[in-house]
């Protein structure tokens, strides 16, 4: 046999045997990298039994935050820390400058709610902690749908009907429908912003963010952040009226950007502030309204209030109405 037929079966030879006995990787290698990312959920238990006898909102965020950190799937424990971080936004929310941190509190309460539910779908107390931000946020389908699985799944639950009717109620007013000057004046003087529910015995005190006010006729093309002639005009011009009017002067309002969920996040994100913007300049330039009475917050497509979250109705501002001499 020549020297190139031998090397050439040589070859085949070494293929052949690599195809029939392929490489193992060695068991104490796999057990070492499989124990270094092994969650501590003996720990993470020690950690939930203490953080659930804390009374401070921040204490117990600190020890449910570990307490997820060392046990990722621990389910509980994110519903636990998601209550703490809604609690932590709630009280933020009580005043002005505190809304914009207030919601994002929500907004990562509201993720590891999402994260429980993935975890265990019939835990009804991540459910129902889900509605309660989506109701403070004003996101009112959402919250009846919520608050309708919560239901289905325990219907004996308390409290939960009388906030399933409450998110119907509000899911129902939000229209297309111009709202005069002193409509908007007189929804928003009737405001009760926060009601106290009874759940399991302890109060829960949930904002029905019932001085928000959802104009379903104040819509963006797509991209744009120009206010459109027509229904949205002049409904700006009756927001401007009611803000303008002496019985509003005591309030200040919070500006919401919203887009829908097409395109990237970084770009819809500074959409959504110029459209709140626009609405802010509009309002001072029309109305003599000053800014200092005023805050704008975009929040790209992160909040959709209408399924799919590529519809054209989440393209849209809503308004806040904030009265802290009512806080006092």
């Amino acid at each position: 046999m020549s020297r190139r037929r031998k090397a050439c079966f040589y070859c085949l030879s070494l293929l052949l045997l690599a195809l029939l006995c392929p490489l193992q990787v060695l068991p104490q290698e796999s057990n070492s990298r499989n124990t270094s990312k092994k969650e501590d959920c003996s720990a993470a238990k020690a950690k939930y039994a203490e953080g659930v006898k804390l009374l401070n909102y921040n204490e117990r965020r600190a020890a449910f935050l570990q307490a997820v950190g060392l046990c990722p799937s621990y389910a509980e424990a994110h519903v636990n820390l998601a209550d703490a971080l809604e609690h932590l936004g709630l009280m933020k929310k009580e005043t002005f400058r505190g809304v914009q941190d207030a919601n994002k509190l929500l907004d990562e309460a509201l993720r590891h709610y999402s994260r429980a539910i993935e975890l265990k779908p019939d835990l009804v107390a991540a459910r129902m902690g889900m509605a309660d931000v989506f109701m403070a946020q004003g996101r009112y389908p959402l919250a009846a749908e919520n608050y309708r699985k919560a239901l289905n799944s325990q219907p004996r639950f308390q409290g939960v009907e009388s906030r399933l009717r409450e998110a119907e109620s509000r899911s129902a007013t939000v229209s297309g429908k111009l709202k005069t000057a002193s409509e908007i004046t007189s929804d928003v003087q009737k405001s009760n912003l926060q009601t106290m529910y009874k759940t399991m015995g302890f109060e829960d005190y949930v904002i029905k963010d019932s001085d928000r006010q959802s104009f379903n006729n104040i819509l963006f093309k797509g991209w744009s952040a120009a206010i459109e002639p027509g229904e949205p005009v002049n409904q700006l011009n009756e927001i401007g009226k009611a803000l303008a009017s002496k019985d509003m002067l005591s309030y200040k309002f919070i500006i919401e950007g919203h887009a829908n969920a097409v395109g990237e996040s970084d770009r819809n994100m500074n959409l959504s502030n110029e459209r709140a913007n626009a609405v802010r300049e509009y309002l001072v330039k029309n109305f003599g309204i000053t800014p200092d009475r005023m805050i704008i917050q975009g929040f790209g497509y992160s909040r959709p209030k209408h399924d799919p979250a590529t519809d054209a109705l989440n393209r849209r501002v809503e308004i806040v109405f904030f009265n802290e001499e009512n806080k006092k």
